[in-house]
């Protein structure tokens, strides 16, 4: 008899992967007070990801803060006096 194929026995262990349950962050606007996330930052600049983090690294934006090991965020104060800034700077 001839030995089974890799194809034939990957095809068996994708089929007995238990699927994974992924939570997403949906970003929610400005809240009056308060802590946000980076999506719900990045849905009110209108920037990308690492437009954002790129600007951190330059002093442009705040840092925020951690919340865990994996969770940064960023007080709704900082976010709108960020918003206040770049709106005054390019009317005036």
């Amino acid at each position: 008899m001839a030995p089974k194929t890799a194809c034939a026995q990957s095809a068996t262990t994708k089929i007995n992967r238990k699927q994974r349950n992924k939570i997403t962050y949906t970003p929610a606007p400005l809240p009056a007070e308060g802590f946000v996330r980076l999506p719900s930052i990045l849905a009110v600049l209108g920037i990308s990801k690492n437009s954002f983090l790129n600007g951190i690294k330059e002093g442009k934006y705040p840092a925020g803060k951690l919340l865990t090991a994996r969770c940064r965020v960023w007080p709704v104060a900082d976010i709108r006096a960020l918003l206040e800034s770049l709106g005054g700077g390019s009317n005036g």
